[in-house]
């Protein structure tokens, strides 16, 4: 069985690629342990639920984009980890403004190591962005959707039929 490592252990390459794949278990981890029970937040346990799905769903669309090559012999576009990242970012910002001091470096620290590991032009790294951004915002406005109150019920109907 042969063991491949994609960069030279000890080269800068090596560390950068490092940092770009740990990021995907930090960006995880935050969005665990992140959303506290607030008044007037939705539910801690689906605002997890509904932002590793919407990671997964950006995963899943960049990799259904890389099987169109947007230009030949390029077929890295857009990146999976900065969409992953951008994702989970936005449901952290949905949830506090506070977040977006430590999201943005760590935003630009990812990109960085995505481009210094070379596996990825800047490009690349602002195609996952916009994919990031796309289905972070549907996720936080599906989850408004799934935790608003529900007007118009039959509970809601005043008695008598009207």
């Amino acid at each position: 069985m042969t063991f491949y490592i994609a960069h030279q252990p000890g080269t800068a390459e090596f560390y950068w690629a490092i940092v770009s794949d740990a990021s995907i278990v930090v960006w995880a981890t935050l969005l665990l342990l992140a959303p506290r029970r607030a008044q007037g937040k939705p539910d801690p346990r689906r605002v997890r639920l509904v932002g590793f799905v919407a990671a997964l769903v950006a995963a899943l669309v960049v990799l259904a984009a890389k099987t169109i090559e947007v230009w030949p012999g390029h077929p890295l576009f857009p990146s999976g980890h900065t969409a992953f990242a951008v994702t989970i970012a936005v449901f952290l910002v949905a949830r506090d403004l506070r977040w977006l001091a430590l999201v943005v470096p760590l935003l630009a620290l990812l990109a960085v190591a995505l481009v210094l590991a070379r596996y990825h032009i800047v490009a690349d790294i602002g195609g996952g962005l916009v994919v990031g951004l796309f289905v972070g915002g549907a996720g936080v406005a599906a989850l408004h959707r799934w935790t608003a109150p529900r007007v118009g019920t039959r509970s809601d109907r005043p008695a008598g039929g009207a």
